[in-house]
């Protein structure tokens, strides 16, 4: 944390100072932070930047999200498996190639930025999908053939970050996002407990809240965040109310979640800005020619995800869209069909209402 603490209440911030505070811990300083999280994923990719273009980047990102109201910013970052059934997972950095992982130190950079400007930080190692998508899998159907083993390297492979995260005193760190087939593994306790040895935040548990997913667990010692992408099938006309209703309704039926849902925060909410996505919000990319370019899609899913925050009193939620190498330039200044995933005009008001009222 920066050398001030801020605590939000109500409009009111009040920078209570601690440079003369030596009694107050770090742990104690962390804890501290739990105003509603207000925040914007960010993609981390180590295209093997400068230092100096690596620090503008997240300079420029941070202030344009800090221009929406955030208060908070997920670093999620890619970490690697050769399939669905390896072994091992691993942070990979070659030039080049699309191995991309940032190091250890290379997040610290992005963090110590953020800190700086009073944004927190929730770390998200996510397990990236293009060695599994030829097996026509995605990281919720890994099936290592020897489980054991699995969770010894996934744990190497977070240690150093880990320790950094505790280092540059990072206030949340999800260990586990979307990995649906082995949420339930009884290794998941002591794994939980190994972490906690070298990292003091809150550790968070991400389940993938969409219909018929299997990963929805709870277990002792992590807060819940929430992926979501659920599905309506209501087509593009569909009003804000209408797409919550649907929701609501599938979180009280057929959807539920092992947790109470004003403990977790939604960790991730991303739709395509085309007409269909609301059938299908998971998917990444979709014909232009049948499912043509609408921003107003992707804005007023995005201002129903923030009125379920809201409504369920959830700790917060993360808009994802923004790649780190955009820099300054997250956000489009008018509508485009060249990155339908990438946060829209229309969706950057939403997101400002959202945070800021205005």
């Amino acid at each position: 944390m920066p050398k001030s603490l801020y605590v939000k209440i109500g409009a009111v911030t009040l920078a209570v100072a601690l440079i003369s505070l030596g009694s107050v811990s770090a742990d104690a300083v962390t804890s501290r932070a739990t105003a509603k999280q207000y925040g914007l994923n960010t993609y981390v990719q180590d295209l093997c930047q400068s230092a100096p273009f690596w620090s503008s980047e997240a300079s420029g990102q941070f202030a344009a999200f800090k221009a929406l109201g955030a208060n908070s910013v997920a670093l999620a970052f890619p970490v690697y498996t050769a399939s669905l059934t390896s072994n091992s997972i691993v942070a990979q950095r070659t030039c080049g190639t699309n191995f991309q992982s940032p190091s250890p130190a290379r997040i610290a950079v992005a963090v110590k930025i953020a800190h700086s400007m009073h944004l927190r930080v929730l770390l998200r190692p996510l397990l990236e999908e293009t060695s599994l998508s030829k097996g026509g899998g995605w990281r919720g159907v890994i099936k290592p053939s020897n489980t054991s083993l699995w969770f010894k390297n996934y744990l190497a492979t977070l240690v150093p970050y880990l320790d950094m995260a505790r280092q540059q005193k990072v206030e949340w760190f999800s260990i586990a996002a979307e990995l649906d087939s082995m949420a339930h593994n009884s290794r998941w306790p002591s794994f939980i407990a190994n972490a906690k040895r070298h990292y003091h935040g809150s550790v968070i548990f991400t389940i993938n809240w969409e219909e018929g997913a299997a990963g929805k667990v709870k277990w002792g010692g992590t807060t819940p965040g929430m992926d979501t992408y659920q599905a309506t099938g209501l087509p593009p006309s569909a009003s804000v109310s209408q797409l919550l209703l649907a929701w609501n309704n599938a979180l009280k039926s057929t959807d539920t979640v092992p947790f109470a849902i004003s403990s977790a925060s939604i960790d991730e909410i991303v739709i395509l800005a085309q007409d269909g996505a609301y059938a299908t919000p998971y998917k990444w990319s979709l014909p232009f020619n049948t499912h043509p370019f609408d921003q107003m899609v992707q804005a007023n899913w995005y201002s129903m995800a923030c009125s379920f925050f809201k409504m369920h009193n959830m700790s917060g939620i993360y808009y994802w869209g923004v790649w780190y190498r955009d820099g300054a330039n997250a956000f489009p200044k008018s509508p485009t069909a060249n990155d339908p995933q990438g946060v829209q005009p229309a969706s950057a008001a939403v997101i400002k209402k959202c945070y800021t009222g205005k």
